[in-house]
């Protein structure tokens, strides 16, 4: 069996990797570009070093499983074995690729303390934040002369870390040739190389149909998935587009630092089994700005309780008043008590956000994004779930429902929902209850 790459992005992509030169290389772009295949054969180049390590990273099990059965078909073409679950690939020479997927609730963390030479990352916008990014980077590095760490990674431009991948790689509308960035701290060097369908001649060659289905996609996902377009994405049924394409005309995406004079007030999105949203407010007179914002899942209250007390110490935010939505009164399946019981225990008194319908909430939220300012470096992950948030398509009735899909974007502007039916109660002066008058009893809760 012999493997080629295309004269066009992936030569370039494979000629990057081998370098050295790169500290970053993202391969991105369209669908059907051919990223999976470079990406499998980018690992090879440091195959003979026994002290060699390499990981594979996908979002969820299922897709790992399925890397991993293309990857051992050319694998076992270059003297590696695979075992385990998750696959391991071990080479006659000693030299390893393992694989992992980021579905724990420590997925990020979990890796501190390894070393690998390189890390490839399938799909990495489906990372939501640049941080979680930076704590893979971290186990990134090299111990061993001649091999120059590496963090390798393809996507498509869509997903809940769009943006800050956008910015981080200084990428803009179409692009057509690689685009290098130095990193102004380290002076690292990172590099994106453009994929098109049109660069995959054998995918044109054997599944010529595939062309026809990407160009009767809608727009704004057809201009994503065939030419590989970073501009913000137009998504048909989504319900703020028009506000957000004004907030960016108008300059209210940017940094929007944080105002030590005003009462920072978070609302909560409220998840048991599924993601839990924070987002971070300040209101003047005038406006109302989302300066910070944090998503995880499956962990504890007291795990956010902990990224409250972090960002008071670190960033010394002044906290108001912590408005959770009604279902906080329901019952935390672990302990038996209530959202609402368990947080003032630990030092937490939420307001409750009332009852409305999702039309309602809707309409108030475009009622109130003229007025929102958003800072972006901290906030990307709820953009991206605001830009994404659609209404659900009826297939046999060729037409959208009124109520809207539950995907990654939900989380993030179920928390915009809350927020526009409570603005008004956002005060700089006395909170409505002291939310911090208890010091919050840690040790007495574990993390799940």
């Amino acid at each position: 069996m012999v493997w080629k790459p295309n004269d066009g992005p992936q030569t370039l992509f494979l000629e990057a990797v081998a370098s050295g030169e790169y500290n970053e290389i993202m391969y991105g772009g369209a669908r059907g570009g051919g990223k999976t295949d470079a990406g499998i054969m980018s690992l090879l180049y440091e195959k003979e070093e026994p002290l060699y390590r390499a990981l594979v990273i996908r979002r969820n099990a299922d897709d790992l499983k399925d890397w991993s059965d293309r990857a051992d078909m050319w694998y076992s073409t270059q003297g590696f074995e695979k075992t385990g679950n998750p696959a391991e690939f071990v080479s006659t020479y000693g030299s390893k690729i393992r694989t992992g997927h980021l579905k724990d609730a420590n997925a990020y963390s979990k890796y501190q303390g390894h070393q690998y030479h390189k890390i490839l990352i399938e799909e990495v916008t489906q990372i939501p934040t640049e941080t979680n990014y930076l704590k893979l980077k971290g186990s990134c590095r090299s111990n061993v002369v001649g091999i120059k760490p590496c963090m390798i990674s393809n996507c498509n431009p869509d997903g809940p870390g769009f943006y800050w991948l956008r910015s981080r790689f200084n990428i803009k509308g179409i692009p057509t040739k690689p685009i290098i960035t130095v990193d102004e701290v380290t002076g690292l060097k990172r590099i994106f190389i453009p994929a098109r369908l049109a660069d995959n001649p054998h995918l044109l060659e054997t599944d010529p149909a595939y062309k026809l289905y990407l160009d009767g996609l809608p727009d704004g996902l057809r201009e994503a998935w065939r030419d590989g377009s970073w501009e913000d994405p137009i998504i048909k049924g989504a319900y703020y587009t028009k506000e957000l394409d004004q907030a960016r005309r108008e300059g209210r995406i940017k940094t929007v630092p944080f105002d030590p004079k005003l009462k920072v007030h978070t609302v909560w999105d409220l998840g048991i089994d599924d993601s839990m949203s924070i987002g971070f407010w300040q209101r003047t007179a005038i406006d109302i700005r989302l300066i910070d914002y944090y998503e995880n899942e499956g962990f504890g209250l007291d795990h956010y309780f902990e990224i409250l007390e972090e960002k008071k110490k670190e960033l010394h935010y002044n906290y108001g008043t912590h408005f959770a939505p009604h279902d906080a009164n329901k019952r935390e399946l672990s302990s038996g008590k209530t959202i609402i019981q368990l947080s003032s225990e630990m030092g937490y008194d939420f307001e409750v956000v009332p009852i409305s319908g999702i039309q309602d909430g809707i309409l108030a939220v475009r009622l109130m994004l003229p007025r929102v300012y958003i800072n972006e470096p901290l906030c990307s992950q709820a953009l991206s779930g605001w830009r994404n948030y659609k209404k659900r398509w009826n297939e046999s009735l060729l037409k959208f429902d009124d109520e809207p899909v539950h995907d990654f974007a939900s989380h993030s502007s179920d928390m915009l929902r809350y927020t526009a039916m409570i603005e008004n109660q956002m005060t700089n002066g006395e909170t409505i209850k002291k939310s911090t008058s208890r010091k919050p009893e840690w040790k007495s809760y574990n993390r799940r």
